[in-house]
């Protein structure tokens, strides 16, 4: 497996890193079936399914070797439990800082076309960064909440090796935060089910992301 340039870089990370880097692996939880159906989840407790469960023991074989300093998971079951299963005997920080967006009433909602009109409703209000989206969570509101949450990790890891397993718009925003993204740019990194980012924190030196490719996938490139 290879770590791939995305942004700031041109080459793999450094072995080992420059003294006083952290780094942030940043994954997103396994499936679930709400996933499967894309069917929006937002805040709801959803669960992994059989595909997530193996996505989740993939993701460790791939961190397996890698010295983690802390293994960090919202509260919901999907994210905690992929985090789990990388960590195995060690603990895993659960914040609710880290959980998904709340999507109020579109929480439940298909956009895989059977009902048109609630999927271009939601495209049109998630566009607004200030739309609380019906009872739920605007955009701005989550990004700052996930900013407490990056801002509680970073005092406690000024340097070293952390994961972080978040939701699909979590990380978004934690992308954004940490690599002062706009809305725009971060919302054009789509980060599926079994990808792993590597992060970068480095002093005096902009940001960096790295996506990693499985070896499998290096033979399709």
């Amino acid at each position: 497996m290879m770590f791939i340039p995305v942004l700031g870089c041109r080459q793999g990370p450094e072995e080992p890193p420059p003294a006083e880097t952290l780094r942030v692996y940043l994954a997103r939880h396994g499936q679930t079936d709400w996933n499967a159906k894309r069917r929006l989840q937002g805040n709801t407790d959803t669960e992994l399914n059989e595909t997530g469960r193996r996505q989740a023991a993939e993701l460790a074989a791939r961190l397996d070797g890698i010295e983690l300093d802390a293994i960090y998971s919202s509260q919901l079951r999907r994210s905690r439990d992929t985090a789990q299963l990388v960590a195995g005997e060690r603990g895993v920080v659960s914040l609710a800082e880290l959980n998904e967006q709340s999507l109020g009433e579109f929480e439940g909602a298909y956009l895989d076309g059977r009902d048109p009109q609630t999927v271009t409703e939601f495209e049109r209000r998630s566009a607004d960064p200030n739309d609380t989206m019906g009872g739920g969570e605007s955009i701005e509101q989550h990004l700052a909440r996930v900013e407490e949450a990056l801002e509680l990790i970073r005092d406690r890891h000024p340097s070293g090796q952390i994961l972080i397993v978040g939701h699909g718009g979590t990380n978004t925003q934690i992308l954004r935060a940490l690599l002062g993204l706009s809305a725009q740019e971060a919302g054009n990194i789509r980060q599926s089910n079994s990808e792993l980012y590597l992060i970068e924190l480095a002093p005096g030196r902009d940001p960096r992301l790295w996506k990693l490719i499985p070896s499998e996938k290096l033979e399709e490139l």
